[in-house]
């Protein structure tokens, strides 16, 4: 069985569960492969991610994570599945990189953040939640950006750079989703920051954008 964790915060919630799960559900993903992660807590996406991935160390095979202000492609469902043993990128940023000129196949160094999608196998997540709680809280280098409660896709960089660095990942192509928090507010973890579209650099569907936004304007429209 395939298992996606949707990492959302409340203020994304309505987005979620009218039109992500909705969206998810018609490519024939089933409820009970659905796990929403919502930081009612206010514990902050990096804490809050920790703590599922340490949930996720607890259990057989991966995941596929997914934030809240993705929308995905129309073959989204049948482009997941229940995984294999190496992380897969599913969205690729230029704004964010590496280099977009790695695809496909390649050494872990070249790992694009991909945050808003990515299959992390569960051995992995729990290792990389065993790392931080046991390892990163305690160097004075990461203090600052701990304190922000923000920056989970940099760590989990980091844990990958210096545990398994040799490792091979799948940025894969073309990308399983786009970026539209512009569409549904903007930044939510950091609001001080200049407005910036961030968007996948290989989405397929561009369409599907248009008409989440005609979508959006109608339901805001009432």
């Amino acid at each position: 069985m395939n298992h996606y964790m949707i990492h959302a915060c409340p203020q994304r919630m309505w987005y979620v569960e009218e039109f992500l799960v909705p969206s998810m559900h018609e490519q024939d993903i089933r409820p009970d492969e659905i796990e929403i992660r919502c930081d009612t807590e206010g514990k902050g996406n990096l804490l809050s991610c920790m703590e599922s991935f340490r949930d996720c160390g607890e259990r057989p095979g991966g995941t596929w994570h997914l934030q809240d202000d993705v929308i995905i492609s129309r073959s989204f469902g049948a482009d997941t599945w229940a995984g294999d043993s190496i992380v897969h990128c599913g969205f690729g940023c230029r704004n964010f990189g590496p280099s977009m000129q790695e695809q496909g196949t390649v050494p872990m160094p070249f790992m694009w953040y991909s945050f808003q999608c990515i299959f992390i196998p569960n051995k992995i997540a729990g290792e990389c939640a065993e790392w931080f709680f046991d390892q990163a809280v305690r160097r004075s280098a990461y203090e600052t950006k701990i304190a922000e409660k923000r920056h989970d896709d940099w760590f989990f960089r980091q844990f990958m750079l210096e545990r398994h660095t040799d490792d091979i990942v799948v940025n894969e192509m073309p990308n399983l989703v786009d970026h539209i928090d512009f569409l549904i507010g903007g930044t939510v973890i950091n609001p001080l920051r200049r407005i910036q579209v961030n968007r996948a650099e290989f989405f397929p569907d561009g369409y599907l954008v248009e008409e989440l936004e005609r979508k959006l304007k109608e339901r805001n429209n009432g």
